[in-house]
């Protein structure tokens, strides 16, 4: 194979990787598929669009945070090792739902991400940290009893906060649909949007399906899992973790590390996780995650400046999480 191919092909590996996850993969939890489309109005209801209780809450909240620690990985520029490093996660959201109308209800908050490295070499070609500060703005729409369309704007700041320019700002879109067959068999698709990213448009397919009352699949990315629930407080799982962002770094970040083409480039990254854990319900509103499991490849693409690197080290990682609804 010729390396243009080779290299275009590597770029590829993540989509096609996420089509499938969504696709195919099996997994965890209600809350999940709620990235793609679910709302308060459905996911309490099933197909039949009202809760338990007949009325919904004029206003909800949504706040999550976790973090993750990611050890040893190389970092290779084609067969080349250019660097080592590690790697620390961390991420924090908060969102209000307030229902506007029967069929309308508005979505608005924040997300924070920051992906740091720790590479013990200022000439390793990564940055030190890159971070995502966004407003949530959008709304999820009930089109019938059992369709719903999720709508997001994600306007913001990414990335390095060095110096910040109005070169940082970016508004990724993500659209999504669930169809309710049943209480317990949701199908659901999505396209993200991203204009800075190689791959500006990511479409994605899966379902979110109850096999009984031990074993639910999640075949919705980010995170598909097969998920068994143990008892009212734990739950088992075990799948995979898709983390996607794109940045761009500060103006110097080139001519610091002797690869002045990179200065003010457009950073892909890629990285994908396969671990298992549990979830605590701490109350019936407040949920604890303990993970751990393998990252078996991350990718860094400089698309624009034609720099793509990558890491296949199988690293170990932890993650724990932290999510509540009221």
């Amino acid at each position: 194979m010729h390396l243009p191919s080779l290299r275009r092909g590597l770029t590829s590996l993540p989509l096609l990787i996420l089509a499938g996850l969504a696709a195919f993969s099996l997994g965890g939890s209600t809350a999940n598929a709620q990235n793609l489309a679910t709302s308060p109005t459905l996911s309490a209801a099933g197909s039949s669009g009202t809760s338990e209780t007949g009325t919904l809450s004029a206003f909800s909240y949504e706040l999550s945070t976790d973090a993750a620690f990611i050890g040893r990985g190389s970092v290779d520029l084609g067969s080349k090792t250019v660097g080592i490093f590690k790697e620390v996660t961390s991420s924090a959201s908060f969102v209000l739902s307030g229902q506007i109308s029967n069929p309308f209800i508005l979505r608005l908050g924040i997300d924070w991400d920051r992906f740091a490295f720790n590479t013990g070499n200022r000439l390793t070609p990564l940055p030190a940290s890159v971070d995502a500060l966004d407003a949530v703005i959008g709304g999820d729409i009930q089109l019938t009893s059992a369709l719903l369309i999720r709508i997001e704007a994600h306007p913001g700041i990414y990335g390095s906060f060095n110096e910040v320019t109005g070169r940082d700002f970016n508004m990724p879109v993500r659209i999504g649909a669930s169809y309710f067959k049943s209480d317990s068999l949701i199908y659901v698709a999505g396209v993200s949007i991203d204009v800075n990213s190689d791959w500006p448009v990511i479409p994605a397919v899966g379902l979110y399906w109850k096999v009984s009352d031990r074993w639910v699949i999640d075949g919705v990315a980010p995170r598909p899992q097969l998920q068994y629930i143990l008892s009212d407080k734990i739950t088992l799982f075990a799948g995979a973790d898709l983390q996607t962002e794109t940045f761009r770094v500060d103006n110097q970040f080139g001519t610091s590390r002797g690869i002045p083409k990179l200065n003010h480039a457009i950073l892909d990254f890629w990285e994908i996780r396969g671990g298992a854990g549990l979830t605590w319900a701490i109350t019936g509103k407040i949920k604890l995650d303990l993970e751990g499991g393998v990252v078996p490849y991350r990718q860094f693409d400089f698309n624009r400046a034609d720099f793509n690197m990558s890491s296949s080290s199988w690293s170990p990682y932890i993650r724990l999480g932290l999510s509540a609804s009221f």
